[in-house]
């Protein structure tokens, strides 16, 4: 593991007027993208939270609004600065979570390309949590219309089944305020048709081993299975990295090494290297430590 991982990364700091891949983005990305898992806390409501939590205060977040729905047991949140606004989702943890992740039929959104598909229990989940009179569609029709904050870039962001929720948002709310969207260890969403509906540039950060970017591999649907591509700009982590990750998609070898790797590393430390590289933490601690770095380097 890299050092380095103790200093905060400021949503004040971002070149937020460039799109292009940012390791400080990345870093800051990942961080709310862990928050998503700790928060809102225990008993809280969706809604704007009446208090700001202080790790979200210390990144330059002046307000904070929860989304829920209780049928998939989805969650979200925006964090809004004077800088950027973010659009976060969280990723699995619940057994509903795991319900929407095992629906892996292919469905076209309305008014898309007919031949596009996308995962139908990540495309039903999104919607749950955007319909609504409290859902995120309205709080992003605010947000674009700059009533409050003005003309701000929307970053959206997500981990694992919160990425697939993540790369979808910004294909439905396709438009020129949302900079880009970050992910961390994302399942495949949808067919190769995916990339024609998503406007905003897509990063797709992989570390190392992760399983869960391996998979879907294929939606088992009449006449004929159909098959899953990922899309977005891939980055990846290697397993001991000290730079931006490269722009780069392991293929069938490497992942045949890496499986050899992880059976190895089962018997001999009861551990799953898949499982172990798709950690939240991990992403954040090996991200942070590459920002801390190039900002050192900088000074």
């Amino acid at each position: 593991m890299l050092d380095n991982y103790a200093d905060p990364i400021s949503a004040s700091g971002l070149p937020v007027l460039r799109a292009a891949y940012s390791d400080r983005t990345a870093a800051l990305m990942a961080t709310l993208a862990r928050l998503a898992y700790a928060f809102p806390p225990q008993g809280s409501q969706p809604g704007p939270a009446p208090a700001i939590p202080a790790e979200f205060q210390s990144l330059g977040f002046e307000r904070i609004t929860y989304f829920h729905n209780g049928m998939d047991d989805g969650w979200a949140y925006v964090a809004e600065g004077k800088d950027i606004i973010a659009i976060v989702f969280r990723g699995t943890q619940s057994i509903e979570n795991w319900h929407t992740n095992f629906q892996v039929e292919m469905v076209n959104p309305p008014a898309t390309d007919a031949r596009l598909g996308v995962h139908k229990g990540f495309f039903q989940a999104f919607n749950d949590l955007a319909d609504g009179t409290d859902g995120l569609h309205k709080t992003f029709e605010r947000l674009k219309a700059g009533s409050e904050q003005g003309d701000i870039p929307i970053y959206i962001a997500g981990h694992s089944l919160g990425g697939a929720l993540a790369q979808i948002a910004s294909a439905v709310f396709g438009c020129d305020q949302i900079a880009a969207c970050y992910t961390f260890g994302s399942p495949r969403v949808g067919n190769s048709y995916f990339d024609l509906w998503v406007k905003a540039p897509s990063y797709r950060v992989e570390n190392y081993a992760d399983i869960v970017p391996q998979i879907p591999w294929f939606a088992p649907q009449l006449p004929l299975p159909k098959l899953y591509r990922h899309s977005g700009d891939p980055r990846y982590l290697p397993d001991q990295t000290k730079a931006s990750p490269f722009r780069y998609e392991p293929g069938p070898l490497v992942r045949a090494w890496q499986l050899l790797v992880g059976l190895r590393q089962y018997f001999t430390a009861g551990k799953i290297l898949g499982i172990e590289d798709h950690s939240m933490d991990e992403y954040e601690q090996k991200l942070m430590a590459i920002a801390n770095a190039r900002t050192q380097a900088r000074a």
